[in-house]
């Protein structure tokens, strides 16, 4: 789907760094054989856990490890798997693994890492294009997978959606418009999450998600408000528009102890929900 198409207007765009990756990643799997077989753990209850709220905090944390990002550059921490265990630590709901080596310096192997070393379920987070990478994330331990809908084509993202439930592996569908969630949610997704960054031009608008999330509420089972959050009042924001949670990353990376930095943002000084 090309940045036109993306924004409504039938003139001729210069392609944007989703559309960028999302050509890479069509490459990228045409290359590449299947993955081999091996045996998957027991899944977790992704959904179960971003609707668990402790007592106290306003949203359920989705807290994301990475090396780098084409918005942020280098992350001072390298150590994954450190990282999440940081944030289990921290009282996260579950963790977002990047596996996108390119731009993100990840790996499939990152997720078996983490996922290995932390109780909470873990989302593979990439840019996923086919029905075939959803059936191996289930092999490699993840408990959940995020599709962008600003990338996918209507039949790619129904055939995708209907492939997570038959392998049992929980499906967040991001979106940046309220146009690409109602298609989300017209392909049946259940879980639906507001990107602020708009990951066409990697620009961040936090008010985003707190537009479109009310337009959403009673037709979703889980919203979750991602990027650019970085303070207790802005996660108090995004509950009162209907976030049950938020995804967060570049803000407790950029910390000297990430983990510190989530019960920071949680609101664990003692204040009020």
């Amino acid at each position: 789907m090309s940045g036109a198409q993306r924004g409504g207007t039938s003139s001729p765009a210069a392609p944007g760094t989703l559309d960028i990756i999302m050509a890479r990643k069509r490459r990228e799997l045409a290359e590449r054989p299947r993955l081999a077989p091996r045996p998957r753990p027991e899944p977790r209850d992704f959904t179960g856990a971003l609707l668990r709220r402790a007592a106290g905090r306003p949203v359920t944390v989705i807290a994301e490890v990475k090396r780098k990002s084409p918005s942020g550059g280098a992350f001072p921490h390298s150590d994954v798997v450190a990282v999440a265990r940081a944030y289990e630590a921290a009282g996260a709901s579950a963790i977002s693994v990047l596996t996108d080596g390119p731009d993100f310096g990840g790996a499939l192997e990152d997720l078996v890492a983490v996922r290995a070393a932390v109780s909470i379920p873990v989302l593979r987070k990439d840019f996923l294009v086919a029905a075939r990478e959803v059936e191996e994330s289930a092999l490699w331990g993840a408990d959940a997978i995020l599709l962008i809908a600003d990338a996918l084509e209507d039949g790619e993202l129904r055939e995708m959606l209907a492939t997570a439930h038959q392998v049992k592996v929980a499906a967040l569908v991001e979106a940046h418009t309220e146009a690409h969630a109602e298609r989300a949610l017209a392909a049946g997704a259940r879980l639906v999450g507001i990107n602020n960054r708009d990951l066409a031009t990697l620009k961040t608008d936090v008010g985003t998600a707190l537009r479109v999330m009310p337009k959403l509420r009673s037709r979703s089972q889980v919203l979750v408000a991602e990027s650019g959050l970085k303070s207790l009042a802005e996660l108090r924001a995004a509950r009162d528009a209907g976030a049950d949670a938020v995804l967060v990353g570049e803000s407790l990376l950029r910390d000297a102890d990430p983990g510190r930095a989530l019960r920071r943002l949680m609101g664990e000084d003692g204040g009020s929900p």
